[in-house]
């Protein structure tokens, strides 16, 4: 038994670095950051001085440099095997560092550290005060605490979908100008920019039939209509809405498979090859859409398990509910 505080691996990393690095080459090791550890992995370049390592890292607050160079067989054991390399940060001080937009530089136990601080007086257009739903269907207090969540997550995509909480309907939500409240899969309001102008002069072949039994000019004036409903309408197939047409009588596309609408008994054609990611858990749920309910009273882990429930059906199952049935029996459909 060896005591608490003797590492045997530390020890022979340790040997190893001092045969390794006894030739030693002046200069030293760069390094693209610094880990919380104190110590280095993300070598980017060797036999640098510490000044060539600084001026190459420029104003950047990561860079950071270590006085010994190590051959491969020693850099390969400290940075692959062991925790990093003891390294130093070019910068002492916030002085000449410029962080990214949205964070700025403090000091932090002594090193300079950029961290998020958005600009919460910029509103974006936003000249509501109060709290914003986001992108990713979360509620915030304000925009300044959305900026601030998008920044830590570095999710540039995360912005302020409507003002106000999030909503489960179209009903209580005003969008900006010049957006529309269009509902997801999972019945999911969001507000969205519609095609404003389609191409004319659409000839005849790209008519589309939609499942709400209408026939459209092109695939675009159906999504242009879906855009101004408020919900989507999925293309049943090509060509002209026939009253009569059935699985047996449309052509679907190659890897398409044909579902039946109970309620109208129109056919729709679908693509089932899709892979549906595994259940997660509860406090995830908001990013992978959560359970819903599905038009045949089923509870499913999410949107894609009812669709390819459908699939294996040949019943089209649509979005009853966003989360469980009501009912209280959650019957969960698992596609494995």
């Amino acid at each position: 038994m060896y005591p608490v505080a003797w590492k045997p691996k530390y020890f022979l990393f340790s040997a190893v670095l001092y045969v390794c690095s006894l030739d030693i080459v002046l200069g030293g090791m760069c390094w693209g950051s610094m880990g919380k550890n104190g110590l280095c992995k993300n070598l980017l370049a060797e036999r640098f001085s510490k000044e060539e390592c600084c001026k190459l890292g420029g104003s950047s607050v990561s860079t950071s440099w270590s006085s010994t160079d190590l051959d491969p067989g020693a850099l390969f054991f400290w940075t692959v095997l062991g925790d990093g390399v003891p390294c130093a940060k070019c910068k002492g001080s916030c002085t000449d560092v410029e962080c990214v937009t949205g964070k700025k530089c403090v000091m932090h136990s002594g090193s300079p550290k950029c961290i998020c601080s958005p600009n919460c007086k910029q509103h974006d257009g936003l000249k509501v005060k109060g709290p914003v739903c986001g992108t990713d269907g979360v509620s915030y207090k304000s925009h300044c605490r959305l900026k601030k969540r998008s920044c830590r997550t570095k999710d540039q995509s995360l912005l302020v979908d409507y003002h106000g909480l999030c909503q489960s309907s179209c009903n209580k939500v005003t969008c900006p100008e010049g957006k529309y409240c269009l509902q997801d899969q999972n019945l999911m309001p969001h507000c969205v920019k519609c095609v404003t102008v389609c191409p004319p002069g659409m000839s005849s072949s790209g008519q589309v039939c939609g499942s709400d039994g209408r026939t459209y000019q092109s695939a675009c004036h159906l999504r242009e209509a879906a855009c101004h409903a408020g919900n989507a309408i999925p293309i049943a197939y090509k060509g002209l809405c026939k009253e009569s047409a059935t699985c047996a009588t449309v052509r679907c596309n190659s890897g398409q498979k044909c579902l039946v609408d109970k309620k109208t008994g129109r056919p729709r054609c679908v693509t089932c090859n899709m892979s549906c990611p595994k259940p997660v858990p509860s406090e995830k749920l908001k990013q992978t859409g959560g359970k819903v309910c599905g038009s045949n009273d089923k509870t499913y882990h999410s949107w894609c398990q009812m669709f390819m429930d459908a699939c294996a059906t040949g019943v089209v199952i649509e979005t009853k509910a966003s989360g469980p049935c009501p009912d209280g029996k959650i019957e969960l459909f698992n596609s494995n």
